[in-house]
């Protein structure tokens, strides 16, 4: 009886291409504002977060507890989702006229040391 090659008989005997070794690619994290809802990349959008105090702040490291949601770096984003409601909604907190002030100071300074570290 005939032996015949079978098609991963003659793979294993042609020699590999060499391969280089490349580091795999890693999709970067993607977040959506809140007020204009366009996603970007978690780095470039800034973080407002409630505490489990119930205290709202401006979060630029991304990393502190309780529920977040995420602003482009622009005062109108800010100013859009405090009028339409929708950052309250992702807070699940009523904002009054003095948390909003201080979140438009707060977003301030982040826009402003996003652009100088960027």
């Amino acid at each position: 009886m005939k032996r015949t090659a079978r098609s991963s008989e003659a793979k294993r005997s042609e020699p590999s291409a060499v391969k280089t070794a490349s580091p795999p690619l890693r999709s970067l994290p993607q977040r959506t504002c809140v007020a204009c809802r366009t996603a970007r990349a978690k780095r470039e959008l800034v973080r407002v977060v409630r505490s489990p105090t119930g205290e709202l702040s401006v979060d630029l490291r991304g990393k502190a507890s309780g529920r977040g949601a995420y602003l482009d770096p622009d005062p109108a984003c800010l100013e859009r989702g405090l009028a339409e409601g929708a950052l309250a909604k992702a807070l699940e907190i009523d904002i009054d006229g003095v948390t909003a002030d201080r979140l438009r100071v707060e977003l301030a300074a982040a826009a402003k040391e996003r652009r100088s570290s960027a």
